[in-house]
């Protein structure tokens, strides 16, 4: 134990001294948190601390760092001259003289490696940089701490060189290293192959880095995702910076969420939008088709937002059947149904059973659609004379048209007769039979109608009925069996009409 100690619970409240030698020769060119190190182990020498194997563990959890990266900034310093491990277990360090090492440099022993390594790493520079001797040492830490080959770190160096100028940071280069330690490469042709980015490369990546809003260099992964965007996929550089714009709808825009967005007009496209221009035309072709469905989307009565490919490409199959605005028109009447009906998909059939009908421009839809409401209407009213509570189908309005077109039967008659189908199970057939009877007896008037039923219950009223019958007056009328495909039973056409409408 040292005769003469500090209290170390009084540490805090004493002051380090650092010379200004440290701060101005050193400090600038440390890499990053290597200063922080060499600071707080500093206050620990001039207090006195005792030796302790946990010392370097809580050191790291102060500066919420790793151990490892503690000794290893601790070695950067060794390499500077400024500390020095005299002991291993535990581990004691010396602190140097900043002044006095700056005095004694030239007479220190000489690091054959070392030197060597440092000579060819000027030689890379030559007279273009004069490197700093932090930079010197942080160098040889990627060969000697993080095992680097001399000749990879030199193939890094001119990278470095080639991609970002020759004066650039060597912290960034740390960032590189890591990256290179990470995926293990640690030969010349593992390097060669991660070096083999041109400078075009990197410059494109760094230019959608500064697109997306992101200050910083890109990283290796990066790079090569830039590469295969324009030389594998085949997109001119601009082209990338173009399809840039799409990722304002990502919450986080990201290299991963462009690639997505070229892998997607890349597919859709057919690999034909390439350029700038290209690319360009395919976003404003899409965001046009994309306003084209919200637009339809709102008509239906939808609040969806996300227009996704599917349903564009729903969309284009109803621009092969009719023109937007009638698109808009089908989708608002579709909105209005219920249950099943009530589904996008049920625009296309609409659309197409519009068509078939030669309804292709908005004006021959409106006034078929005013048609079929006035006819809804008046089915209704007779609806209500039955007392019975029916739809609104195309089976019903096709028999209101043949009554009103084909027969001339007239509103009143047509009231009467609904009046007289009340009880019956299937009132719009017995009307039909009904109206039928009065036509062929040429009944065209409410009196001579009112006459001809008078007349039939009467006759009816005097028939015996069957023993155990019962039966109304109504079904004295003979009713005829009807073949439920022909009448009944809508056709197919009927049917997909029917559900439309």
């Amino acid at each position: 134990m040292p005769t003469f100690i500090n209290d170390p619970s009084a540490m805090i409240w004493d002051a380090t001294a650092v010379s200004n030698a440290f701060l101005c020769e050193f400090m600038p060119l440390a890499p990053e948190g290597y200063v922080k190190v060499y600071l707080y182990a500093l206050m620990y020498a001039h207090g006195g601390a005792r030796e302790d194997d946990a010392m370097l563990a809580d050191i790291a959890k102060a500066l919420e760092m790793t151990t490892d990266e503690v000794e290893r900034a601790l070695r950067y310093w060794e390499r500077c001259r400024l500390v020095s491990r005299i002991q291993d277990t535990p581990p004691v360090y010396r602190f140097a003289s900043v002044q006095q090492m700056m005095l004694l440099k030239q007479a220190m022993p000489q690091d054959g490696q070392y030197e060597e390594f440092a000579r060819a790493l000027n030689d890379v520079f030559g007279s273009r940089r004069q490197l700093h001797g932090g930079e010197t040492v942080m160098a040889y830490e990627w060969v000697e701490q993080q095992k680097l080959p001399i000749n990879v770190v030199i193939m890094l160096i001119r990278h470095m060189i080639s991609t970002r100028g020759i004066h650039f940071s060597f912290r960034e280069a740390q960032k590189l290293v890591n990256e290179l330690c990470d995926r293990n490469v640690r030969t010349m042709e593992a390097a060669e192959a991660v070096f083999s980015h041109s400078e075009a490369a990197w410059k494109g990546a760094r230019k959608v880095l500064t697109r997306l809003s992101i200050r910083r260099d890109p990283t290796l992964d990066e790079i090569e995702m830039f590469t295969k965007w324009t030389a594998e996929w085949g997109y001119a550089p601009k082209a990338v910076e173009v399809a840039c714009s799409e990722t304002t709808k990502a919450r986080e825009p990201s290299f991963k969420y462009l690639d997505s967005v070229l892998s997607g007009i890349r597919e859709r496209s057919g690999g034909k939008a390439l350029t700038a221009a290209q690319v360009e035309k395919h976003l404003q072709g899409e965001q046009t088709i994309n306003d084209k469905v919200r637009a339809m989307l709102a008509a239906f009565g939808s609040k969806a937002s996300v227009v996704d490919e599917s349903i564009r490409s729903l969309y284009r199959s109803m621009e092969e059947i009719a023109a937007e605005d009638v698109i808009l028109l089908a989708a608002k009447e579709v909105g209005k149904q219920r249950g099943e009906n009530h589904s996008i998909e049920k625009v296309i059939q609409m659309l197409e059973a519009w068509r078939e009908r030669g309804l292709t421009t908005a004006d021959d839809v409106n006034a078929y659609l005013k048609i079929v409401r006035s006819e809804n209407k008046r089915l209704r009213a007779l609806f209500a004379l039955m007392g019975k509570d029916a739809s609104c189908t195309q089976q019903n309005r096709e028999l209101l048209r043949k009554w009103r077109t084909e027969w001339k039967v007239t509103d009143p008659l047509l009231d009467l007769a609904a009046s007289y189908a009340r009880n019956t199970d299937k009132p719009m057939l017995y009307m039909d039979k009904l109206l039928s009877g009065w036509r062929e007896k040429d009944i065209s008037t409410v009196a001579q109608a009112e006459e001809e039923h008078r007349q039939f219950t009467e006759k009816s009223a005097k028939a015996p009925a069957k023993s155990g019958e019962k039966r109304v007056i109504e079904q004295n009328y003979s009713q005829r069996d009807y073949d439920p495909a022909e009448v009944d039973g809508p056709s197919a056409e009927d049917l997909k009409e029917a559900r439309e409408l």
